[in-house]
């Protein structure tokens, strides 16, 4: 069920008031009253209601104090674990979310809360309308001039591990026999199980990790094989087809792999892997985060435009304050991103006069 308070409204007693006169006035001019006056009552919570029943079920945790936490652990660089613990048991936080009670329906948070909440922001784009909110309200707090602003693009790593070519055909494969496994065991039992556990069990990975720089060639082509050989063995079944972990494989093949029919055996095909080199840079990196790209100058990863305010006067202690962001995959060139950005910060009031850039951002 639905559950937001009106933050907006005061409470009759101080809730801190325990705290005593000296310590209450240095958390109310500290960060977490500015974020609690300025910031919390104007977070978006109306957004998600549409993920709650308006009435029935058990009350979900307050709105208002789990989009202010999902800023806070971004603003301080924080672990799951320990964001959670700085909620229940932070003061700073505490009254910065407005969460002032020390029962457990208040005051205790678990992991699966927060991980359902980022759900919510990052699948339906939340957290782009989060991003807005919270800088149309900085830049009114703070006064901000516009005028000035900069363009550039960030990398930035997936929170993945890095996979070599080998382990990438390891993890997708095991990813579709996993899921072939729990959906359609019949199916799974079918296989040669010989020939295929090494990448159901754990323990066998080992032997991808450790393949020799002389054999990782031949290793590609074995993978390859195995790979085309489960696209051929359910080809004709929808019910597997349509399993993404079966879309993924078809498109690791794709993108990864080659398929020439064998002269010497009419019918059948040579099926290799491609050279480094033709692997395309938006190609798949990673079975668990299919939308991360690959830049042959930057890495594996995502890249963010990033704009921001400045001065040009090294006196000036005005605040800087970032405007707009776009994630993108790695792969993406940076002449594409001037026009967007311009439009989104016009959008919202806030374009500037003048605009630095380097070159690439002019180039076609």
């Amino acid at each position: 069920m639905f559950h937001a308070k009106d933050n907006k409204q005061g409470y009759i007693f101080e809730q801190f008031e325990y705290l005593g006169p000296k310590r209450l006035s240095e958390l109310k001019n500290s960060w977490a009253g500015i974020f609690r006056i300025e910031i919390l009552p104007e977070l978006p919570v109306e957004s998600l209601r549409k993920f709650y029943h308006n009435k029935h079920g058990r009350p979900s945790k307050e709105m208002y104090s789990m989009l202010g936490l999902m800023i806070l652990q971004q603003m301080h660089d924080l672990t799951d674990e320990k964001a959670v613990g700085d909620f229940m048991f932070d003061i700073r936080w505490r009254y910065a979310l407005d969460v002032p009670g020390d029962c457990d329906g208040e005051a205790y948070l678990s992991l699966k809360s927060l991980w359902t909440m980022r759900k919510h922001l990052t699948e339906d784009g939340l957290y782009v309308e989060l991003f807005e909110i919270v800088t149309n309200k900085l830049a009114e707090v703070f006064k901000v001039d516009f005028d000035k602003q900069r363009l550039d693009s960030v990398h930035i790593q997936s929170n993945m591990r890095h996979f070599g070519r080998i382990a990438l055909f390891n993890r997708t494969i095991k990813k579709f026999l996993l899921n072939l496994k729990r959906q359609q065991r019949d199916l799974y039992d079918q296989l040669n199980s010989e020939r295929f556990k090494s990448y159901v069990y754990k323990k066998e990975e080992v032997i991808f990790a450790a393949v020799k720089p002389s054999e990782t060639t031949k290793t590609l082509s074995l993978l390859a094989e195995d790979t085309y050989f489960l696209l051929q063995q359910f080809s004709s079944n929808e019910k597997v087809k349509s399993m993404s972990s079966f879309q993924l494989l078809s498109r690791l093949f794709k993108e990864q792999c080659t398929s020439v029919d064998d002269i010497d055996h009419k019918g059948k095909k040579i099926i290799t892997a491609k050279a480094n080199k033709d692997v395309p840079s938006d190609s798949l990196q990673n079975p668990s985060d299919e939308d991360a790209g690959y830049c042959g100058h930057k890495g594996q990863g995502y890249q963010v435009q990033v704009m921001e305010t400045y001065s040009g006067d090294s006196d000036d202690k005005q605040l800087s304050l970032i405007t707009h962001i776009e994630v993108e995959s790695a792969d993406k060139h940076d002449s594409n991103a001037l026009l967007p950005a311009l439009k989104n910060t016009d959008k919202r009031d806030m374009a500037p006069t003048e605009l630095l850039v380097d070159s690439l951002y002019g180039s076609d």
